[in-house]
């Protein structure tokens, strides 16, 4: 799968960027720091082209997850290329509706890739600033406002925005908004619901610190299955170092340390109150959709915000 073909812009234009002590002096040098650090599949060298501050963990996933897709499924070719108003004007609502700033971009990174398989293609836009006297990638920060905001928001409230939005239930095939008066009230620790979420959110840990994706793929749920599976659609096997590779990137915005402090029930759904930790250590909280099929509960859905502590 095309991970740059599914990166929205809003996760693009946070990308905040690469720079390598002294080798990004142009934006040509730059864009050749990328092309080695995709092409060696290098994680460690692209971070620390990165300054990540204030970045949220989709935004770290959406770059390592591109350094993976270069150098394991895709062709890719960096480039340099001017930067349009209609990106600017992108860039200032993106940051307007993330409580964010948008940067003083000069320019833009385009990041060509091409299936090895030939399935498909894609190009991805980043925009590269000139900061300390270095040419890095430019990123939307969440600005010290937002990041109080987020602190202040509780786990119930979000919990009330997606009842407020709606759960969607398969038995109507319809969006339910009456979940709370229809919904029964969970204890505390979420029932077998939240248990079975801190137990496999727990799993996925050992499993993700230990570089095992065997373990993850038998302990994560239905889409751990899929996503660290050791052989592909068509029954080829795939190299177990491509798997740890795959592992380390979604880690970035597994969850972590999971608590359950309550949470509600309606058929086959359970919507939980969570505090947790994200791959990169930042607080998550809000709430997280099961749903059971069998005697089985799954993750569903989610409705979380987070910040760096």
């Amino acid at each position: 799968m095309n991970i740059l073909r599914l990166i929205l812009p809003a996760l693009a234009s946070l990308l905040v960027v690469f720079s390598c002590a002294g080798a990004t002096s142009t934006p040509d040098a730059l864009a050749k720091a990328l092309q080695r650090a995709l092409d060696s599949g290098d994680f460690k060298a692209a971070a620390a082209l990165a300054d990540m501050a204030n970045a949220p963990a989709e935004v770290h996933f959406a770059l390592l997850g591109n350094v993976y897709e270069c150098s394991t499924e895709a062709t890719c070719t960096v480039a340099t290329a001017p930067i349009e108003a209609t990106f600017r004007q992108q860039l200032a609502e993106q940051a307007k509706q993330l409580g964010a700033e948008a940067p003083a971009a000069e320019g833009l990174i385009v990041v060509t890739s091409k299936s090895k398989d030939g399935s498909g293609s894609g190009t991805l836009q980043m925009p590269y600033a000139k900061i300390d006297g270095t040419y890095k990638l430019a990123s939307l920060h969440l600005g010290a406002a937002e990041i109080a905001k987020r602190r202040a928001t509780s786990g119930e409230q979000l919990l009330k925005d997606m009842f407020a939005g709606g759960i969607y239930d398969n038995a109507s095939g319809e969006r339910r908004t009456d979940w709370a008066t229809a919904a029964t009230p969970l204890p505390a620790d979420g029932g077998k619901a939240g248990a079975e979420l801190v137990r496999q959110t727990s799993a996925m840990a050992k499993a993700v610190d230990a570089k095992d994706p065997d373990a993850a793929m038998t302990v994560g749920g239905q889409w751990a299955t899929v996503v660290f599976a050791d052989k592909s659609y068509d029954g080829k096997p795939i190299a177990r170092e491509q798997r740890q590779k795959k592992l380390y990137v979604q880690s970035l915005r597994m969850l972590r340390d999971v608590k359950v402090t309550g949470g509600y029930e309606l058929g086959d759904d359970a919507a939980l109150i969570v505090e947790a930790r994200d791959g990169i250590g930042w607080t998550e909280r809000g709430a997280v959709l099961m749903t059971r099929t069998g005697d089985v509960w799954d993750v569903s859905g989610k409705q979380l915000i987070a910040y760096p502590d």
